[in-house]
């Protein structure tokens, strides 16, 4: 397994992880999928964060990703200039072989060689898998905010998790 900074070129295949999340529900509060035009806009827009990919070698197609980690701006106002809210995809075909956890892994090491402080993640609650992983690579739950969301005529809470640096 490789894992890689991503490229401009893995935007379609990001996409399309991502847009099977938006479809079956439960990860994200997105309602629409992404374009291959907003992924690159959020892989190349000034407040972009860090990306990286996970692939079988380096000469995979970018069609061929396994999963994708982010660390994006939650804020930005300056004093949160080193404090980003993380987020970690795995192609579904892809799952339970310890993609995640390496990307996740890889995107933290980076984090840290950018002077990123702190990493937080939103996730709904009852989403204990989710919880569970992050809680497992040095998280810590921090609250809950309840009925923060709304989807499929129904209000969820999101549970904060953070992770100092």
């Amino acid at each position: 397994m490789i894992i890689r900074q991503a490229h401009d070129r893995d935007a379609d295949c990001i996409a399309s992880i991502y847009n099977h999340y938006v479809r079956i529900g439960g990860a994200t509060f997105d309602k629409d999928p992404w374009t291959i035009g907003q992924t690159r806009q959020l892989l190349n827009g000034s407040d972009s964060g860090l990306w990286v990919v996970a692939c079988q070698n380096e000469d995979s197609l970018s069609s061929q990703l396994d999963g994708w980690a982010s660390a994006r701006p939650f804020s930005v106002r300056h004093g949160y200039r080193f404090s980003l809210e993380s987020a970690v995809y795995v192609n579904d075909q892809s799952k339970r072989r310890g993609i995640g956890r390496q990307l996740m892994e890889a995107l933290i090491e980076t984090c840290q060689q950018q002077s990123i402080h702190y990493l937080m993640a939103r996730i709904v609650a009852g989403n204990e898998g989710s919880i569970d992983f992050h809680r497992r690579l040095g998280y810590e739950v921090i609250g809950t905010q309840k009925e923060v969301g709304h989807m499929d005529d129904q209000w969820l809470d999101v549970v904060l998790l953070q992770k100092l640096l």
